[in-house]
């Protein structure tokens, strides 16, 4: 409806131009040409503050559902891995809204953390990163972390930030990354007239020709005219000999400019296109904003659900999401004549843990059991925790039971040799194949595999000795 409106009354205020004659018609038409700059910068605004919501509403869901915070300093060993997983997960399930990375700054302007798809990122020194670092150091609700044109490799980009508490307490911002020219619009120019986006760099961040975007704006008495000119207006320049009409609108809560730039003779002889370009200009800028919002909108759900179906003491996927890819898993092999294994695997002596070393350590232990089955499975593999000192596993085409325990057994064996920890870490494993020639359900299959875990556990009668390796406190 708010699109509707604005279209609507860009239509009129054109219609309005065309009505007028002489100096009254020109008048007239330089107001509306301050309109089409405003509208541009409104609505540019509202993009990037929409997608800022976006992005500081996602960090929000995780900070709620207890995700530990970004490292406040550049970090090394798990830290380094969790926080660099983190962020490529968010860069994935982004789509294209991070197609050139994401990264966690401090307020010293130190990368804390980062992933960059295609392994290019901007340089620490780079000047668009200033703004995004000023934007943290101010603060305020007006100011919107936005950066100028950053070069990642060979091509323009844009990051746009929004704040997190890191570990010590101290505000830093995750930043997310796209390349500018992907967000361009043919609609930025319409019949002579030519609409821009333009940094505090004075590099171009919008144009209808994207091959100009990230190089410096081509009208420089016109930009230096803006900038001294207040947040919005309309002036005559002289470029090369050639005389030029440039509106412009400051926008808001960002170090951006939006400018329309057009000949003298081209805006004042040609009254009648006047209506069609502020049509044009509006509807364009209508689908930059609504592009965007699906695009930030699709990124939210997708992060969303990775939450929802990961279990946020181990990081694996929970009860819910292990079993909604397994289904798929199952369906798939089913389809290729493949089989499937399932390993179920049960934390022996949690309770005894709990009990003597305090439910602390318990939870160390889960944590360090997931941390095994990673280590022992293949990047294939669906590791899930199903609740309590549960765990299940599919493996594969091909997996051989005896292989499986094996690796398990390495990888137990490697984690209590250089394990700190109070406790012995222990499994009970059952394990059940899938046939694709005789096939059951999901639920059968964990059933079948919970049952030999089981059997197992019970032909283990010293499986809780010395679990515990030092005496309980008193």
């Amino acid at each position: 409806m708010i699109s509707g409106v604005l279209v609507a009354v860009m239509g009129v205020l054109g219609l309005a131009s065309t009505r007028h004659a002489g100096e009254l018609a020109v008048d007239q038409h330089r107001e509306d040409r301050i309109q089409h700059a405003r509208v541009l910068g409104q609505l540019t605004s509202q993009t990037v503050r929409d997608g800022f919501n976006q992005l500081a509403s996602v960090l929000a869901v995780q900070a709620s559902a207890g995700v530990p915070a970004f490292s406040a300093t550049p970090a090394t060993g798990a830290v380094a891995d969790r926080d660099s997983e983190r962020i490529r997960k968010f860069v994935v399930s982004s789509g294209d809204a991070m197609n050139r990375g994401a990264a966690v700054i401090n307020r010293l302007g130190q990368v804390v953390t980062a992933y960059a798809p295609t392994g290019e990122q901007a340089s620490a020194d780079d000047p668009g990163l200033r703004p995004l670092v000023a934007a943290l150091g101010e603060g305020g609700p007006d100011r919107l972390p936005l950066s100028g044109i950053l070069q990642i490799g060979d091509e323009p980009a844009v990051a746009l930030g929004a704040p997190v508490t890191l570990s010590d307490g101290s505000t830093g911002l995750f930043i997310c990354a796209w390349a500018a020219r992907d967000t361009s619009t043919e609609f930025f120019t319409a019949g002579e007239g030519e609409g821009w986006i333009v940094d505090e760099a004075g590099l171009v961040v919008g144009a209808a020709d994207t091959r100009v975007i990230g190089s410096a704006f081509p009208y420089p008495q016109a930009l230096a005219a803006a900038r001294s000119g207040g947040d919005h207006g309309i002036v005559d320049t002289t470029e090369d000999g050639t005389d030029y009409v440039t509106s412009w609108q400051q926008v808001a809560g960002t170090t951006w400019l939006t400018l329309n730039v057009q000949t003298k003779e081209g805006f004042q002889g040609h009254l009648d296109r006047a209506a069609l370009r502020t049509e044009i200009l509006v509807l364009a800028m209508l689908l930059i904003t609504g592009t965007a919002l699906v695009v930030m909108s699709r990124r939210r759900e997708r992060a969303m659900a990775v939450i929802a179906s990961t279990d946020e003491l181990t990081r694996i996927h929970n009860r819910r999401g292990w079993f909604e890819l397994a289904e798929r898993e199952l369906a798939r092999a089913a389809r290729n004549g493949e089989r499937r294994l399932a390993v179920f695997i049960d934390l022996d002596g949690l309770k005894q843990v709990n009990d003597v070393l305090g439910h602390e350590e318990g939870d160390r232990a889960i944590a360090s059991a997931a941390t095994v089955l990673r280590a022992a499975c293949r990047s294939g593999d669906v590791v899930g925790r199903l609740g309590g000192d549960e765990f299940v596993v599919l493996l594969g085409d091909g997996a051989d039971e005896a292989v499986v325990r094996q690796r398990l057994a390495a990888a137990l064996d490697d984690f209590n040799a250089g394990s700190s920890a109070a406790f012995e870490l222990r499994f009970s494993i059952g394990a059940e194949a899938w046939d694709p020639q005789h096939p059951c359900s999901v639920e059968d299959l964990v059933r079948r595999a919970d049952e030999r875990m089981y059997a197992d556990k019970q032909s283990r009668t010293d499986r809780y000795v010395n679990l515990i390796r030092v005496p309980a406190k008193v």
